[in-house]
């Protein structure tokens, strides 16, 4: 009788943690609440078991929210950040200013020769960027130390327009999305460069390992899921490549609607695609995939976006106003409207349902609950 009584009551609380968890929150409640920071345009990124904070004024690492380990202040314009599993690459588009930064603080500063458009970083320190020069666009990989190690010229009627560029985690590969016009018909080539040979900058165009060309598509955004898996992101197509010894095609993702945002976490990728001409009446659809290319997740949403990313098991969606929050298996946790003025961050914290929200006016810890009444008030001393 005790076996089977004590029997019932797991399975009683895994019943009721199993509605809990998959129940969605209907209100919230704020604490700790600091107000008197300008919190305007700024981001924040998962790094390691840390964060950063960047915005227009510098950048900062914090081991735990709130609390800055190390900063460099800076004007930026347009500032973006790129990561990797042990680097950090702040750029400001249009200038020619590239830092890297690691978790004890900067590494190297980089003076680009012509202004940046795009850059990356790998796992092992490595640094791609493509400048915009006077008569045509230059792409560049640098090593930790500010070493150049590949340099190659692009025109739109030579090689056709750089778009975008990765480099594999390791620093092998390179691969180069170039836009191309060829009479009234527009084409895209991914190209496929080897950087393991490479004894000086002006070689590289001598070691092309692999190229494939697309009509009428364009690749704007790549990324690198695990050391042997590229992903290419264009209208209505992704493309997933084994690169290794040999570099080939593993899948062809078709959609036949519009991609209209593209994120990641780990070696998950996320997209959000236009549901507008669907029945259902809802305006997107989220999907998620694996690094095979095998959907893990379908789910139709409403709300108006201007925000979306993937951090551990939660998706967050969320404009000046409004906040989503869904599980990774598709469960709505949370979706409404916050108080506060514009949304800047949504932030995963620890504890059920917790997160920092970083309003242009304050922030704050919030915690989903089920009820509207905090019971904490009956505890509090009058």
């Amino acid at each position: 009788m005790r076996a089977l009584l004590v029997a019932a009551v797991l399975v009683l609380a895994g019943f009721v943690l199993f509605l809990i968890n998959g129940s969605r929150c209907r209100y919230y409640v704020y604490k700790n609440i600091q107000t008197g920071e300008e919190n305007v345009n700024v981001s924040y990124e998962k790094f390691g078991s840390g964060y950063i904070k960047y915005s227009n004024n510098g950048i900062e690492y914090q081991k735990s929210l709130g609390r800055s380990e190390w900063n460099s202040p800076d004007s930026f314009s347009h500032p973006f950040v790129r990561l990797s599993k042990d680097y950090i690459l702040l750029g400001d588009k249009g200038s020619n200013s590239l830092k890297l930064f690691d978790r004890k603080g900067e590494v190297y500063s980089y003076r680009l020769r012509y202004p940046l458009e795009q850059a990356s970083v790998s796992d092992d320190g490595y640094v791609e960027v493509i400048l915009r020069g006077g008569n045509g666009n230059y792409i560049q990989v640098y090593d930790k130390e500010g070493q150049m190690i590949a340099e190659m010229k692009a025109s739109i009627d030579n090689t056709g327009y750089p778009l975008t560029a990765a480099i594999s985690p390791e620093g092998s590969t390179l691969v180069v999305s170039y836009f191309k016009l060829n009479g009234m018909q527009s084409e895209n080539s991914v190209v496929f460069y080897d950087l393991s040979k490479q004894t000086s900058s002006d070689n590289a165009r001598k070691d092309v390992t692999a190229g494939y060309d697309y009509d009428d598509v364009m690749i704007p955004t790549m990324e690198y899921l695990d050391k042997n898996t590229l992903a290419c992101f264009g209208d209505g197509k992704v493309i997933l490549y084994n690169v290794g010894k040999k570099i080939s095609v593993k899948k062809e993702i078709k959609f036949s609607r519009t991609i209209q945002s593209v994120f990641f976490y780990d070696d998950i990728f996320g997209l959000v695609l236009d549901n507008t001409g669907e029945m259902n009446g809802k305006r997107y659809q989220i999907a998620l995939y694996n690094r095979n290319g095998r959907r893990t997740l379908v789910r139709d949403i409403d709300m108006n976006y201007s925000k979306i990313r993937m951090w551990g098991n939660e998706i967050y969606a969320y404009n000046d106003t409004e906040c989503l929050i869904m599980s990774k298996s598709g469960k709505l946790e949370f979706s409404g409207e916050l108080e506060g003025n514009t949304i800047e961050a949504v932030i995963p914290l620890r504890g059920w349902r917790t997160y920092k929200v970083v309003f242009r006016d304050k922030t704050v810890d919030m915690q989903l609950r089920f009820w509207k009444m905090d019971f904490n008030y009956f505890f509090l001393d009058k």
